[in-house]
Formats: structure tokens, sequence, C-alpha cells
């Protein structure tokens, strides 16, 4: 009688297992710590629940991701079904085609193309080449820079909304001489990416390009030294020590109320809100970047999610890709603090009640650009980043940083060429 009980149990506790996972199928996901990995990881829960498919998670650091996810795609593993990518990796991914072109997926479905509910800057950095050509992702989280400001004090001393950088710093130094320990600006220019992030709006709106036409650096044009003078202009209006500052100095900043603009990320918009963390809640404004000789442009900075070459499952992983990309689940990534890629949820009311800088990081977002498209970006922007910084600091002149930077882009270039 007991072992008929104890085989019983066995045989019902064997179908639950196979009731759960009844689709057989099982899919592998790498993606990122933080909000932007949280929302794919309770997505991928909630897909397995639906469906049985079993999505085992990868979950590594940002500093980590890459490198991990690099070294599976050249040794041809199969590891990983889908991968989380930030977007100035994939020109990396695509030229050395790591991953699967999702057209042929998509058209199997019935679909010549991503949908057109996508912010097309967000499906440009899909492409390769960049915007024209095959699709090998998937936009996934709508990241851009916004321009924040303290509206209060702008009212208080009549300034009106910063069009213009020359708005910018003529702000800064209002601000900075009529208000008792607050500083105009506050920045980030601490070697590598901190500095080139906060830099790159301003180097666009003053008319500089990394790269000439026949691809050849070129930070060191007359429009890209006038920029980074430009830069320490406004370093005089920002606290001491910003030439070391990150984000987290720079929002530390913003949240005490001790400075009154910055460039930053839309992940920062949510803390001005929160009264335990934010001493000027109410007070912050969110806008697009100002411009120059040329129309302001934020730095563009998305999630994407790819399906890598070497996956078993590719037909699998792109069920469970449209399904995370659609609007009811990228609502629910949204609510969950993943500004979307759709142009419908930066319109959501419920989203907008929610978020009210959705507007302007839809306007942001439409007129961003991306990072220069290169395999070589992360070897580029730590090797500008450094140069950057020595200037803030007052190490070189913004020509002598300029010019070297200039000259260690061109040996990245070589060298890399040369391995070719």
């Amino acid at each position: 009688m007991r072992l008929t009980l104890f085989l019983t149990l066995l045989l019902l506790l064997t179908a639950s297992c196979t009731n759960q996972q009844s689709s057989g199928k099982q899919l592998t996901l790498a993606v990122v710590s933080g909000v932007e990995g949280d929302a794919l990881k309770q997505a991928a829960r909630d897909y397995e629940s639906q469906t049985g498919t079993h999505i085992n998670i990868a979950e590594f650091p940002y500093t980590n991701l890459f490198e991990k996810e690099l070294i599976d795609l050249k040794a041809r593993t199969g590891a990983y079904d889908l991968i989380m990518l930030d977007d100035p990796w994939f020109p990396r991914f695509a030229s050395e085609q790591f991953l699967t072109e999702l057209t042929p997926l998509l058209e199997r479905r019935g679909q010549s193309g991503p949908d057109s509910d996508f912010v097309a800057t967000s499906v440009a950095l899909c492409r390769h080449p960049y915007q024209t050509g095959p699709l090998y992702a998937l936009p996934y989280v709508g990241n851009s820079q916004l321009f924040f400001y303290r509206k209060d004090l702008f009212e208080k001393h009549s300034l009106k909304e910063p069009a213009t950088w020359q708005d910018v710093l003529t702000a800064a130094r209002t601000i900075q001489e009529k208000e008792n320990g607050i500083y105009g600006y506050v920045m980030r220019a601490a070697q590598g990416n901190a500095a080139v992030a906060d830099f790159m709006p301003i180097f666009w709106a003053f008319g500089g390009e990394m790269f000439d036409a026949s691809g050849k650096p070129s930070v060191n044009s007359p429009e890209g030294i006038a920029a980074l003078e430009f830069m320490l202009q406004l370093g005089k209006y920002s606290p001491p020590g910003y030439a070391s500052f990150n984000a987290d100095e720079v929002g530390a900043h913003l949240l005490q109320g001790t400075a009154a603009m910055s460039i930053n990320w839309p992940a920062w918009i949510s803390s001005f809100a929160d009264a335990t963390k934010s001493k000027v809640t109410g007070k912050m404004e969110f806008s697009t970047l100002p411009a120059a000789q040329r129309p302001g442009q934020a730095e563009i900075g998305n999630w994407l999610i790819a399906i890598p070459r070497d996956s078993q499952n590719a037909d699998a992983a792109m069920d469970f890709l449209l399904w995370a990309t659609s609007a009811e689940q990228m609502k629910r990534s949204a609510e969950r603090g993943n500004p979307p890629t759709r142009q419908s949820l930066f319109r959501d009311a419920e989203l907008v009640a929610k978020y009210p800088a959705y507007p302007a990081q839809l306007r942001s977002l439409e007129s961003s650009r991306p990072r220069p498209r290169t395999p070589y970006w992360n070897e580029i922007e730590n090797a500008f980043g450094i140069f950057l910084s020595k200037a803030n600091s007052g190490e070189l002149s913004p020509t002598e940083a300029m010019n070297q930077a200039n000259a260690e882009i061109e040996k990245i270039l070589q060298r890399t060429q040369a391995t070719q």
C-alpha cells in the first residue's frame, strides 16, 4: 500500500514537472545586471509560465557582459540563444558575423521587417551597416541623453530654457553668481566613457566629427578644439574635482541641490521625485540637448537583443524576442523603469502620467545620434576619454589634448587593421 502511494506521488510529481516544461524547449539568455536586465528576466519568467519554454538566465555586471559574450561568440560554443547588447558593442558583433540575421525569421512569421511603431533611430542601431543594412537585433531599452535643469532657479532669475550651449554658459554664470552654495553646472569628466559621454553632445553641436569622409580621425579639427575649449568654460562653473566625476557624483550634486544643470540619462529621473533621495523634488525639468553651430543631438544609448549565429534554437529564440519586444510586454518593462523603444508607449497616457518626462525623452530619442559605428569603439572611447579628462584637469591644453587624442585613435585603427 505504501509502495503504491509512493509510486503514485512520484508519477504525479513527474507529470507536474513535465507540464511545467511541456514544450520541451529551453533557451539561454545573457542579460546585464541592473534595471534593464531585471525587466527582461521577469519577462523570461512570464514567458516560461505562459508557454512552457524554460529560459536559463546568465546574468553579468555591465563591465563583464561584453567580454563574456564576445568570448563565447568567438568560440562558437552556442552557449547563448539570446544576448543583450549595449548599442556601441553592436558594430563589433555584427561586423564579425556573430549574429543571426532576423529578416528571414520575420518573413517566416509573415513580417517583412520590424513594425513601424519602433522609433526609427532605435531600429537604425540594429542594422549593419548602420541604418541601411540587414537587421541583426531588435531594440529593447530606449535610452538617450536629456538636459537636466533647475526650473525654479531659471524662473527666479528670469532665464529661458537653454536652447543653445551659450544659453547654458550664461545661465551657469548667473546662477553661480547669485546663489550661495550652488554651482551653475556639473559634468562627468573622469577618464574613459564618462568624459566622452558628456563631451559628445557639445562636440557634435559645435560641428565636430570623430572621422572625416575618408574614415580618418578628425577630432582635432578647429570645431573639435573649440568644443573642448567650451567644455572647459563650463568647467569653471562646475564643482571642484569634476575632472574625476562619474555618474554618481553628478547625480549626488543634482539631488542635493548643489548644481543647477547637467547632461544625464533617464534612469536618474525617478530619483528626483523621491523625497527620501532628493532635495529638489518638483524642481527639475528635462529637455533635449542644446544647439550651437548645429542642432543639439543627444547620444543614444539603447539596449538591443540579438540571437547569436550559433544558437541551436534560433526559431524559439525569435518567438521570445518578438514577444518581449511587443507593445504589451514593453509596457511592462517600462513600468519597471526602462524607457521603451516604441512611439506608442512614449505617448501612452498611463505611462506619461507615471513618467512626465516621456514627451521630452521621445523628442530626444528621435533626434539622437549614435556613437561612431566602428567595431573598435571601446578602445577609441577609452583613449579619447583619457585626453579629454587631462584637458579638464589642466594637464593638457585643449589643442594638445585633441592632437594627442587624434594620434592615438589613428594608432588604434592602424593596429586593429594590421591584425585583420
